[in-house]
């Protein structure tokens, strides 16, 4: 459990970005691959995830019931929202549309789906 000072604190972009890098990380586990309890993954994803975020201020103590509630509420919606928005803006191949045009494109996409 999160102890009570941790409790409510909002997540910070460095927090997500170590959270993202430490899912990756283990979801990419070839030797573990899904032999893996829920539970299991996410005490390893909680560990590397405070190895990506060791040194920084202030320091953390995010332990796995919270990295997993993070990821799987608010980080891995929104990532699935933004594939979504990337593959809509690929499919439309505009005819002398250039990597600028296709930005656009993708961010009034992914602007749709947050609504």
């Amino acid at each position: 459990m999160a102890s009570s000072a941790m409790k409510g604190r909002a997540w910070t972009r460095k927090e997500d970005e170590a959270l993202c890098k430490a899912y990756r990380w283990i979801s990419e586990d070839s030797v573990r691959g899904i032999s893996q309890t829920s539970e299991g993954v996410w005490t390893r994803v909680s560990k590397k995830y405070l190895e990506f975020y060791e040194g920084t201020i202030p320091p953390n103590t995010r332990n796995h019931e919270s990295c997993s509630s993070r990821w799987k509420k608010h980080l891995h919606p929104s990532l699935n929202k933004w594939h979504q928005a990337l593959l809509a803006a690929a499919r439309r191949h505009e005819s002398g549309a250039n990597y600028y045009d296709e930005v656009s494109v993708f961010t009034v996409y992914f602007k749709c789906l947050n609504v």
